[in-house]
């Protein structure tokens, strides 16, 4: 209890420093290690034409939207608790949003509506994991499939275009030869991760996730830390299902499918533990998916099988976890 309680409510100067050396030294540090792998592989394989800002923007939308995505389901993660429902979110807050915004409603009253929506199914996933104890892979895994029915349902037929001139623009910008949206990530990306290393209200998330028990004993809510991040997580999706209307013009029924397997690989490979709560932090999401990514990209432009891709994502993530194992990383301290 003491030590658990001394990082949350004793304020030490070197304290951050310190998390965020070992952080470095640990799993954020093996994943930019093999994030400068791949980029050297790139440019050894492909050519220079790999950081072409042609190329740069191709892979810089791709990953933006899972970016954000992966950055606010990271909460429920650091919580203790797996969001699978997250990839269906994703494509019904994209059905709804783009069906609403067909009939003429303004986009902006969609938007929150969606948002609205997520927050709603946030709430019914931690109202039944939280409140009753059910076991979140089963409870989000029905989400999941529940979610997925009613997108199948609502469009039965071909989805409806729908062109907004903003988020358009938002979706598909550059700024300084980078994608807008991918910066934006980024910069949720940071405040994601200072509010997680440096406030005591993020070392409470991450202490609920790694000791629920001990964090209850030192005075933390467990149920409104779980209750708040499985919110933020849906809500993520939501935001993420308003992004792809805003980038593809349209929403099928399909959306989404498998996102959430390629979000978490990408998370897993980052350094978070799926397992267990506590252990993680939102620049090694980020490194994950740029690695996940940059792959993708390099396999795309020498014409390689897809099959490929899910090999290799494979290989990393496994030796993601067994170097995370050797290092003990799956410990919350």
């Amino acid at each position: 209890m003491t030590t658990l309680a001394s990082p949350l409510f004793e304020d030490r100067p070197q304290s951050f420093r310190h998390r965020t050396l070992h952080s470095f030294n640990g799993p954020v540090g093996s994943i930019t290690a093999t994030l400068a792998v791949t980029l050297l592989v790139g440019l050894l394989w492909v050519g220079p034409e790999f950081f072409a800002p042609s190329n740069i923007q191709i892979v810089g939308v791709s990953v933006a939207i899972p970016l954000i995505v992966a950055v606010l389901a990271s909460f429920a993660l650091l919580a203790g608790v797996v969001d699978l429902s997250i990839g269906s979110m994703v494509g019904f807050g994209a059905v709804i949003f783009n069906q609403l915004v067909a009939t003429g409603l303004n986009p902006w009253l969609v938007a929150a509506i969606t948002i609205g929506v997520g927050v709603v199914v946030g709430l019914t996933n931690a109202f039944v994991i939280v409140y009753f104890g059910a076991e979140p892979l089963a409870v989000t895994l029905g989400m999941l499939t529940l979610l997925r029915g009613l997108s199948q349902a609502i469009v039965v037929s071909a989805p409806p275009t729908t062109l907004i001139d903003p988020l358009y623009n938002v979706t598909q910008g550059a700024l300084l030869g980078f994608p807008t949206l991918l910066l934006i990530g980024i910069g949720i990306t940071l405040v994601a991760a200072g509010f997680i290393g440096k406030t005591r209200v993020g070392r409470k998330v991450q202490a609920v996730g790694g000791d629920h028990r001990a964090a209850a004993r030192a005075g933390i809510s467990v149920t409104k830390v779980r209750v708040i991040a499985l919110v933020i997580s849906a809500v993520g999706a939501s935001i993420g299902g308003i992004l792809y209307v805003g980038q593809l013009g349209s929403a099928s029924n399909i959306l989404g499918t498998g996102l959430e397997f390629q979000i978490y690989a990408a998370l897993m490979i980052g350094g978070y533990s799926i397992t267990r709560g506590g252990v993680g932090n939102p620049l090694g999401g980020l490194l994950g998916l740029l690695v996940v990514a940059g792959i993708t990209n390099i396999l795309n432009i020498q014409f390689f099988d897809p099959d490929y891709l899910d090999l290799i994502v494979a290989l990393i993530l496994l030796a993601a976890v067994l170097v995370d194992r050797f290092r003990g990383g799956d410990e919350f301290e």
